[in-house]
């Protein structure tokens, strides 16, 4: 699964939370790379109406448009930004050296399969399944494989996306 396909499948609510969560530099950085203008408009009248306002921005272009580099830029900024402690964890668990969830090693080739996706199992088990899968789903995306296919992440959105898809715009 693509890395735009991961935030049409989290929904317009969860991938603009995944948004709002970044810092400003990530919020630019990934504003950037979907060719988003980041300057300030007189309608900003205040940081969290700038924010919402490029939240909005961003869905609608991930939503519309191929806008694969972008989504792995937002995907990338959040994991490493805000769901470090899950990452370190899964790092932990394939006994990867990392830094607080951040790593060199290439893991997914050197990680037998049947552990990876022992970990993710239990990864899925204990936290937030959503962004679980997202998580997965993007080291997948990342690595051209297909290693977490047999946990069929797909069907862990079908549920929690179903309230953004009456979302609007």
């Amino acid at each position: 699964m693509s890395p735009e396909e991961i935030c049409r499948k989290l929904g317009e609510k969860k991938t603009k939370t995944i948004f709002q969560e970044l810092t400003s530099d990530g919020m630019k950085k990934v504003l950037r790379e979907a060719k988003i203008p980041t300057n300030r408009l007189a309608s900003h009248t205040s940081t969290k109406k700038r924010n919402e306002d490029w939240g909005n921005r961003l869905w609608r272009g991930l939503a519309d448009k191929p806008l694969a580099t972008t989504a792995a830029t937002l995907l990338f900024e959040w994991l490493t930004r805000s769901r470090r402690p899950m990452l370190a964890e899964f790092l932990n668990a394939l006994e990867v050296p990392n830094e607080d969830g951040l790593t060199d090693a290439d893991f997914m080739t050197s990680s037998a399969p049947e552990k990876l996706l022992e970990v993710g199992k239990k990864l899925l088990a204990k936290h937030d399944k959503p962004e679980v899968a997202a998580y997965l789903l993007f080291l997948d995306a990342s690595n051209k494989s297909d290693i977490f296919g047999p946990l069929e992440l797909d069907k862990v959105f079908v549920t929690s996306a179903a309230p953004a898809a009456e979302s609007t715009q």
